[in-house]
């Protein structure tokens, strides 16, 4: 009968996919063992700490945010924390005042580590605190393919474009609450990793949980607009600076460039404007390897970011010659050496 017939048809064209079989989807990406050991650190916890690595990005702000708003909708009291100050363009996100350079009276029953596997990645905070976050309970969630863990539960996943999203996959499969602002800080951190979702990292599973983020009330527009389309001229004078000091090598493969306090004040910059300059670096027709070196308040260490195109891998190449980590197309790291 008609019925039949439609029936039919539908199954000829294959089954609809609906938004409930993608939210029962992503409920099911992670390791059920590894969500519940998590939920038993946070369950009898009522003071956490969520830090971020140093020199923060938008996507270690905004899991810590994130998930700092997720949590007290379930009643616990949060406090996020970082070695170096937030990134002026990061000022929109909910909760970035109360950002915190200490963990000071070091109350906590949960340290939360985000968007690193590594605690020395986590600069003074790790420095001043080393004691306790070698004592107190660490749950640690990351990203990165060079993440070792450091935590007593680590939920780690490289297939995830950005810390943010595999916070929004935790998130679902836990059951814990989401609004507004949680979702606009997760969504700061999974825009900015995959650079507008224009970076190879982009997969359906990044624009799946993007969608439940903007389902939510986060608004894209309030995240790319002061990120990527409000620069002040300081900025682009810096830029000019390095892509005019930019050398090749390679028949134009590798492009390499730099920068140091005095190009900031040729500039009239500031340290915090120099985020995506290897991104730029790469952006050049014809290159492959792209790496931006930078020395301002200490001499003698030089810190550096590393874009790449297959088959090169910039997470091994930071790992072995320059303390770091990361992406196979992004990574970063430090040598203690002079700029030049």
């Amino acid at each position: 009968d008609k019925c039949d017939k439609c029936d039919k048809n539908k199954r000829g064209r294959g089954a609809e996919i609906t938004t409930s079989d993608i939210i029962q989807a992503l409920n099911q990406q992670l390791d059920p063992s590894l969500v519940q050991q998590a939920l038993a650190l946070i369950q009898p916890a009522q003071r956490i700490a969520l830090i971020a690595h140093e020199h923060p990005d938008g996507d270690c702000l905004g899991s810590a945010l994130g998930l700092a708003h997720i949590l007290a909708q379930i009643g616990k009291t949060c406090v996020c924390a970082c070695a170096d100050p937030a990134p002026r363009t990061l000022d929109f996100m909910p909760g970035i005042d109360t950002l915190q350079r200490t963990l000071h009276d070091e109350d906590y029953d949960l340290v939360i580590a985000l968007d690193a596997g590594e605690l020395p990645r986590f600069g003074s905070l790790y420095q001043q605190h080393q004691a306790f976050l070698e004592r107190v309970p660490i749950l640690n969630i990351d990203h990165h393919i060079s993440s070792s863990g450091c935590g007593k539960v680590n939920i780690i996943d490289p297939t995830s474009s950005a810390t943010a999203e595999l916070l929004v996959l935790f998130q679902q499969q836990a059951g814990l609450p989401l609004n507004k602002d949680a979702a606009l800080c997760l969504l700061t951190g999974i825009i900015t990793d995959t650079s507008s979702f224009q970076f190879t990292n982009t997969t359906a599973r990044t624009l799946e949980t993007s969608a439940l983020l903007l389902r939510a009330g986060a608004i894209p527009e309030t995240v790319v607009q002061p990120i990527y389309r409000t620069h002040p001229l300081a900025l682009e004078r810096f830029k000019a600076l390095v892509i005019i000091n930019a050398q090749t090598s390679c028949g134009g493969r590798l492009i390499w460039s730099q920068a140091t306090g005095a190009t900031l004040e040729a500039a009239g910059a500031t340290e915090d404007m120099d985020d995506n300059f290897s991104g730029a670096l790469r952006d050049i027709e014809g290159v492959e390897v792209a790496i931006f070196f930078k020395s301002y308040s200490d001499p003698n260490m030089t810190r550096l970011s590393m874009r790449c195109a297959a088959p090169y891998n910039a997470a091994e190449i930071c790992q072995r010659i320059a303390n770091g980590g990361g992406h196979a197309r992004a990574a970063g790291g430090y040598l203690n050496l002079p700029i030049a």
